[in-house]
């Protein structure tokens, strides 16, 4: 009986060393994706981040951890601490406050971030192992858009920021800069300190009788749209979207980037970094000359004063 428990212990324990080096080295290394919530234009960034992955690798070879932060950088933190404490190949970090996140949890350590949609590149330049895509607004283009479709270049153009996007300030800097070449064009700024306070700001702009609101490239007050909308559109006030999907979404019209190519241009640079390259090896890129334009036929119609202008190549997406 003695012999046959001392068998019996030795086949079970040389079944759970069997069994533990299979696990180990049918282990796949992970590519991490922190988004830093949910909205189209970050949706879109995801999508295009896996076809540019897709290019180049074989996905069925990696575990792809996907998580999303809600809009709330100490999230995007702790999520990144774990990527990084499980010692993934790669985090691919979605919007700016997300992207800051990774880099900090990431520096000193052996996992390399790359960033998506990260407007103002010089707020992650200084992280080490990095590189990724930002997607620079074109004021010169949407206010072409806004002065056009509003007939008038004395425009009084009310903008939503949020403390949570560190690059609001060179977008507004940039906005007002370029409202300069218009004469009696007036940028008028209401700063958002959480989503709770997205209501009253919106409605501070419309007792200011601002002419219209031009988004910015921000998550937060992007992921609240609809609550914008249904205030403004009870103004009679158009909103301008940042991008393509806020204009399907309710907005009048944007000077648009893709999403969708964002997101592919940073998966193919997370690519690069799989197949042996050091960060530091991979050129950061700036989506420039990519501007396309877009506008709501039924929105339009739900202001009587306005009229669509001769823009060339401008597309419908009502509907889309």
């Amino acid at each position: 009986m003695k012999n046959f428990t001392k068998i019996l212990t030795l086949v079970i324990s040389i079944a759970i060393i069997a069994t533990c080096f299979a696990s180990c080295g049918n282990t796949k290394p992970t590519i991490g994706i922190i988004q830093f919530g949910s909205h189209d234009s970050l949706n879109n960034c995801y999508t295009g981040i896996m076809e540019g992955l897709k290019e180049t690798i074989n996905l069925d070879n990696y575990n792809v951890e996907y998580v999303n932060s809600n809009f709330t950088a100490e999230t995007s933190l702790s999520q990144a601490q774990k990527m990084v404490n499980s010692n993934a190949k790669v985090i691919i970090a979605i919007a700016t406050p997300s992207a800051i996140q990774a880099a900090t949890a990431a520096t000193g350590k052996n996992v390399p971030v790359v960033y998506c949609a990260v407007t103002d590149a010089s707020q992650v330049a200084n992280f080490k192992n990095m590189t990724g895509t930002s997607d620079i607004p074109d004021f010169t283009a949407q206010l072409n858009v806004v002065t056009k479709f509003m007939g008038k270049n004395n425009v009084k153009i009310g903008v939503l920021s949020s403390t949570e996007e560190s690059s609001d300030a060179i977008q507004i800097e940039k906005l007002k800069e370029e409202a300069k070449k218009y004469n009696g064009m007036e940028i008028v700024t209401e700063v958002v300190s959480d989503i709770t306070t997205i209501d009253a700001k919106t409605d501070s702009l419309i007792s200011k009788k601002v002419d219209c609101i031009v988004n910015l490239l921000d998550n937060t007050i992007v992921g609240k749209l609809q609550n914008i909308l249904a205030k403004t559109n009870a103004a009679k006030i158009p909103v301008f979207g940042s991008e393509i999907e806020q204009v399907k979404a309710g907005c009048l019209a944007s000077a648009s980037i893709d999403y969708v190519t964002v997101g592919k241009l940073s998966g193919r640079q997370a690519a690069e970094i799989i197949n042996g390259k050091a960060a530091s090896e991979v050129a950061p890129k700036t989506m420039e000359n990519e501007t396309f334009l877009c506008y709501n036929s039924s929105v339009l119609k739900t202001f009587n004063t306005l009229k669509l202008p001769a823009l060339e190549n401008i597309k419908d997406v009502a509907g889309n």
